[in-house]
């Protein structure tokens, strides 16, 4: 019977770590749990709606919510009303709704910021947990507020830098590379990187007073992105809008209790969606069995869907088909998983493929119709 801890960050997306090759901003805490984990390269979140992730998460596809099943008690802790709602729905047995407080400026100190507020109230539950509860931790991440502090955001800035983007409201706007300002991309990725670290920073006080509770040594610890931020790569800055992996591709680390060292420092590169958490909640021992599978090229595809846009991706191919506001269809191929970008589209060489993976969507579209 074993305590599980399932922390959640919106608008983390793999790009934005170390343990996944980015070298702009440092993320040690993130780096450290990779070594103490299971770390999971290819996890991508169902959709960019978070009403219907969290859906994903906690109802799809059971006969009755995660909670029920769970053998102590279950408490959700967030900043977020959509995730509040969610787990009410859930039906959690205690919510712990931290107040959003209205922040007109950057902080003054990393103590200072929402992200230490939240993970301060996070450690407050976890002390109260006992063997078998299941706890759950969401918090808002680069949705929130930026209130990094000013210092920390010129960390980022080179020589020929403009100033970071000062403002605390997340940036959300279109981006066109052909005639917008690249200047103003820099500004938002330097205080994006310096929010990153805020949060990096504040989810490793939280583990290391984990480790120090007695519940800490046995609990089952899972971290992972709800969904991405996008930083103009695909002409838009702001919180999930498309299907391209920088919305999507988030990270996803399972920890087990110490001890388990088959399942520390490993890197696995199946293909899974992040509403298996769900499953992983109800299932310690299926989960661990999850850690041990590397590299699955024969494992069946994932889907992921948004009002305008639908997509699958197998491990060797993702389609992306989408349409414009002028009711325009477009179809995208990218070659998985060299392309990690998705800037070479390759649907016109490979029109085989192409048509194997739309005939893919279609089955699935037509058999989750009601």
């Amino acid at each position: 019977m074993s305590t599980k801890i399932i922390i959640t960050i919106d608008g983390i997306n793999s790009f934005m770590l170390g343990l996944h090759g980015n070298t702009s901003v440092e993320t040690p805490a993130f780096d450290r749990l990779a070594v103490e984990s299971t770390s999971f390269d290819f996890a991508f979140a169902p959709s960019c709606d978070s009403h219907r992730i969290f859906e994903s998460m906690f109802t799809d596809g059971r006969d009755q919510p995660i909670t029920a099943t769970v053998e102590g008690s279950s408490k959700f802790v967030s900043d977020c009303s959509i995730a509040i709602e969610a787990a009410e729905s859930a039906q959690f047995d205690s919510i712990v709704a931290i107040p959003a407080t209205t922040v007109h400026a950057a902080a003054q100190s990393a103590a200072q910021t929402q992200a230490a507020n939240f993970f301060a109230a996070a450690t407050e539950a976890a002390e109260t947990l006992c063997q078998g509860d299941l706890l759950w931790l969401h918090y808002s991440g680069l949705t929130g507020a930026w209130d990094a502090p000013l210092a920390m955001r010129q960390q980022f800035q080179s020589l020929d830098d403009p100033e970071p983007y000062a403002d605390v409201k997340p940036p959300q706007f279109a981006f066109d590379a052909e005639q917008d300002d690249p200047d103003l991309l820099v500004s938002v990725q330097q205080s994006c990187f310096a929010q990153v670290a805020i949060i990096d920073g504040m989810l490793g006080i939280f583990m290391d007073q984990l480790t120090q509770l007695e519940i800490g040594e046995s609990a089952v610890a899972i971290i992972a992105g709800l969904r991405g931020y996008e930083l103009g790569e695909h002409g838009y800055v702001g919180p999930a809008s498309n299907l391209y992996a920088q919305s999507l591709h988030v990270p996803l680390l399972m920890r087990f209790p110490d001890g388990d060292e088959a399942t520390k420092n490993r890197r696995s590169h199946r293909l899974i969606q992040t509403s298996t958490i769900g499953d992983w909640i109800l299932n310690s021992q299926g989960a661990k069995d999850q850690c041990e599978i590397i590299m699955d090229k024969d494992a069946p595809p994932i889907f992921l869907s948004s009002k305008s846009a639908a997509s699958v991706q197998t491990a060797q191919w993702k389609f992306l088909r989408w349409t414009d506001e002028d009711g325009v269809i477009f179809e995208q191929l990218f070659a998985k998983p060299d392309d990690r970008w998705e800037v070479n589209d390759v649907a016109r060489r490979c029109p085989q493929i192409v048509e194997e993976l739309e005939e893919l969507l279609k089955n699935k579209q037509n058999t989750a119709k009601p």
